[in-house]
């Protein structure tokens, strides 16, 4: 596997990838792709993709977003800094990342190979985590975890890279991806109007991927959104 870097319409070479690394793996252990990048990179769009191509093929494969481990409310305004933890929110500070690790260290596990786990969603109607609504059946051979932080160097993230086979990294140019933030805030109600979503997108969602893009590791696969 010498190639590195992808464009993002790569789908049946990455999709061969995965398999390759799935082949070479003892069967009593999963694989784990981790799809990293700033916010509104694409990566559900991605990963959904290859985890649909995966199946068809017959190899079992879900989705595992990192969104599941936001700070529920009610404790991001327990913190010291509540005003900033909860204007903040989606920031790395304000992610549960030692449940995340955690729950990454299960599903490699030889030891729990043999059992069905299960993982949070994140309920954008409620605005919090809902508790073990994703199960991860011991059918499953190949974990997709997406999410901004993945490639991250902080402390407790920067762990997650010894779960994972494979880091991969969604280069999407800014103003791409701000376009995209300020049309998913409208339309999931994060923002009521579009000045809303604007200032989320300008003062949240950009200044935290700046964020990942100095403070991200080398990952093992590049992929590239063309303008």
């Amino acid at each position: 596997m010498v190639k590195n870097e992808y464009s993002i319409n790569d789908i049946d070479q990455l999709v061969d990838r995965i398999i390759c690394l799935c082949g070479s793996k003892p069967k009593d252990e999963r694989l784990i792709i981790g799809i990293a990048g700033v916010p509104g990179s694409g990566k559900t769009t991605l990963s959904t993709k290859l985890s649909e191509q995966l199946n068809q093929q017959k190899y079992p494969t879900i989705n595992l977003p990192q969104d599941g481990f936001h700070s529920y409310r009610s404790e991001l305004i327990s913190m010291p800094n509540s005003e900033e933890a909860v204007r903040r929110r989606g920031a790395p500070f304000t992610f549960n990342a030692s449940k995340f690790l955690q729950l990454v260290k299960s599903l490699k596990s030889p030891q729990l190979r043999d059992r069905d786990l299960y993982a949070p969603s994140f309920d954008h109607s409620i605005k919090d985590p809902v508790e073990n609504d994703i199960k991860i059946s011991k059918d499953t051979d190949i974990i997709i975890l997406e999410g901004n932080y993945l490639a991250l160097k902080d402390e407790v993230w920067c762990e997650l890279a010894n779960y994972m086979d494979e880091i991969w990294f969604l280069e999407t140019n800014f103003e791409v991806t701000r376009k995209r933030l300020i049309k998913r805030h409208l339309q999931a109600g994060i923002a009521r109007t579009e000045s809303e979503a604007i200032d989320r997108a300008d003062n949240n969602d950009l200044v935290n991927g700046q964020y990942i893009i100095d403070n991200s590791i080398c990952p093992d696969v590049t992929i590239i959104t063309p303008v």
